[in-house]
């Protein structure tokens, strides 16, 4: 499963929000890897997140492999679209 999110959270994903999507990955058993300014990185990855360099406004498509996508969809969305 594939989704796109446009990342709405001021800080991206640097630092604080980077270490909380990976560490909703790893809880996840799926295989979860992400896709931003043409790199495609491991979402278990705390340095392949920020290698992305993902600031707000962008947009980054997630792939999901596993029983729980929906689980991690949820998840994802709502920390990349949190406000402040």
């Amino acid at each position: 499963m594939q989704v796109e999110i446009t990342i709405t959270n001021p800080a991206g994903l640097h630092a604080r929000p980077a270490a909380e999507f990976v560490k909703r990955a790893k809880a996840s058993s799926s295989k979860i890897t992400v896709t931003a300014n043409d790199k495609t990185v491991n979402a278990k990855s705390m340095l392949g997140i920020l290698k992305l360099g993902a600031t707000q406004g962008t947009t980054i498509a997630i792939e999901i492999d596993g029983d729980d996508a929906d689980q991690v969809i949820t998840d994802f969305t709502a920390l990349l679209s949190v406000e402040g």
